[in-house]
């Protein structure tokens, strides 16, 4: 790594350099940028916790050699500024912190990759949380992990989405308040993970990260104030913490620009990632995320930079926005894809009595009539969670709750979008997203066996009938009489279809005006249908047809 191209913020292989290297059979040698600080020290389990002082460069950089230092050895760094006072502190490039986040931990990875994943034009993203994961057994063993891999391929998903893996200190926050941005989570292990990541690319399954990066955690031995200066933080009291009290990147600085960057591409390279997901881009792009203080400039033009350098390693950069992207932003900064909460209007809709559900039938059709190409939609984690139950019991009334929610994936799908569901959704399950609960994820009673079976036919339809998505797709939106109930006729690739949605308690008869081979009804209803035929469509029934002339 070229140390002055790090410290002009153009480096994005800091990984390779800072944090512990092994140097021959029976040494590490650590390497730490602290320019400010006027001496740094170690100490560990291979000095029997006696500082010994590093060597420091005019670049700012402090390093030493550490004979008889091994893997698993815990180790801290004490840096002193010109007057003498010291403070402890973490590596910032450690791959390992220990349990209790006081220490570093040496690690040295042997890991090679057997496996690359072929890029897919169309995304079915499948959301889960790693630390769920690992406390069901998922990556015990490689039978553990090729059973969980077959059952998302069999899914017909193209990649998982992992949630934030770095280590992270507040449970609550699910890794979206990252402590240590090169360690992984504690809990987890790295060999495990790289051998799903590895079982998943042989088994055709694209794996995407997700990061926070806006923030870090305030305790005392993380980034803030790292050589008794504000090397990583904002140098202005206002700015410094954000509305969770942790505290906010200082994107401005240089050394900053080269860390993120760093970040981003030790995880790329070291975990043969096939993309990144941003998450939270209104913590960044506005002021302390609040879009009444303006957009943030300097964060702006770093995510261009950022995801023209992650573009030229031909990944996936996909941007998370909690909001409208193209009402507030609606800006080219360069991410492959966009997941914001615009298909979230759609679960307010089914949360809604049926029969006020006609008054947005205009926001309905913008889906079939919008180029949606660049847009990720669907239900990420926080669709489980929020407002204390999952997704399924968002649905209205008490006894449609399965029946409506297939009518809502059936909408999902037919979009001319990519998709993104979360862990569980793809079943109904009845449980909330909750970490502290494992049973979100087992499929416990028939509906949900049901749910599952209907999925799988409707992500197959997805994958293999409109597959690669590419603006060459015709929607018509047909005028039908129905309260809340809607059909379009599509042209794809020489053939016709129609959809028909019934979002209301409703049934209606209509006259076939042609002859309709059934790919999926959301009451597993597959006759074919005649011209002139009538269509018995129950309530919150939805059909995908296939047009065909006998």
């Amino acid at each position: 790594m070229d140390t002055r191209n790090y410290l002009e913020g153009k480096s994005n292989e800091g990984f390779k350099f800072f944090g512990n290297h092994k140097k021959g059979n029976k040494s590490y040698i650590f390497r730490l940028l602290a320019p400010n600080a006027e001496n740094v020290y170690i100490k560990g389990d291979f000095n029997n916790w006696k500082s010994e002082k590093l060597r420091k460069y005019n670049t700012g950089v402090f390093s030493k050699t550490i004979k008889n230092s091994k893997v698993n050895d815990e180790y801290i760094y004490i840096i002193e500024d010109k007057n003498g006072n010291k403070i402890y502190k973490l590596d910032p490039y450690a791959k390992i912190q220990n349990k209790d986040f006081s220490n570093s931990i040496v690690y040295d990875d042997s890991y090679k990759f057997s496996y690359k994943y072929k890029n897919k034009k169309n995304l079915n993203l499948y959301q889960v949380n790693l630390r769920y994961l690992n406390e069901i057994g998922v990556f015990d063993d490689d039978k553990s992990m090729t059973k969980y891999i077959e059952y998302i391929k069999n899914l017909n998903f193209s990649h998982i989405l992992f949630m934030p893996i770095t280590s992270y200190k507040d449970v609550e926050s699910l890794g979206y308040s990252p402590f240590s941005f090169f360690s992984l989570d504690v809990n987890l292990d790295i060999y495990k993970i790289k051998r799903f990541i590895d079982l998943s690319h042989r088994d055709g399954l694209g794996v995407l990260v997700e990061f926070s990066l806006n923030e870090f955690d305030n305790s005392e031995k993380s980034l803030i104030n790292f050589d008794f200066s504000n090397m990583y933080n904002y140098d202005y009291e206002d700015i410094l913490y954000n509305y969770k009290r942790n505290i906010n990147l200082d994107i401005g600085k240089d050394i900053v620009k080269s860390f993120v960057k760093s970040i981003i591409f030790y995880w790329i390279k070291e975990f043969n990632l096939d993309g990144v997901f941003i998450s939270n881009l209104e913590d960044v792009i506005f002021w302390q995320g609040d879009i009444s203080r303006g957009i943030n400039e300097k964060w702006l033009n770093f995510l261009k930079d950022l995801n023209e350098e992650i573009k030229n390693e031909s990944k996936i950069s996909i941007g998370n926005y909690n909001s409208i992207y193209n009402n507030d932003i609606n800006k080219d900064l360069g991410f492959s894809y966009i997941f914001d909460r615009s298909f979230s209007n759609i679960i307010k809709l089914f949360q809604k009595i049926p029969f006020y559900r006609d008054n947005y039938k205009e926001m309905v059709k913008k889906y079939f009539e919008r180029d949606l190409n660049n847009f990720i939609l669907g239900f990420n984690y926080y669709d489980s969670l929020s407002e204390g139950c999952s997704l399924l019991m968002k649905m209205y009334s008490e006894d449609f709750k399965y029946d409506q929610l297939k009518t809502l994936f059936t909408f999902l799908y037919s979009i001319e979008s990519n998709k993104i569901i979360f862990m569980g959704d793809e079943f109904g399950s009845i449980e909330k997203f909750d970490l502290r609960k494992l049973s979100r994820i087992k499929i416990n009673k028939d509906e949900e066996e049901d749910f599952l079976e209907f999925f799988k036919d409707l992500s197959y339809i997805y994958n293999n009938i409109f597959n690669n998505f590419s603006g060459k797709i015709k929607d018509e939106i047909l005028e039908i009489e129905g309260y809340s109930l809607y059909a379009i006729k599509r042209l794809y690739k020489k053939k016709n279809y129609l959809l028909l949605f019934n979002f209301t308690d409703l049934s209606y008869n209509l006259k076939s005006p042609y002859f309709l081979d059934t790919l999926i009804s959301t009451k597993n209803n597959k006759k074919s249908i005649e011209k002139d035929e009538i269509i018995n469509i129950k309530p919150f029934e939805s059909f995908i047809f296939q047009i065909y002339k006998p």
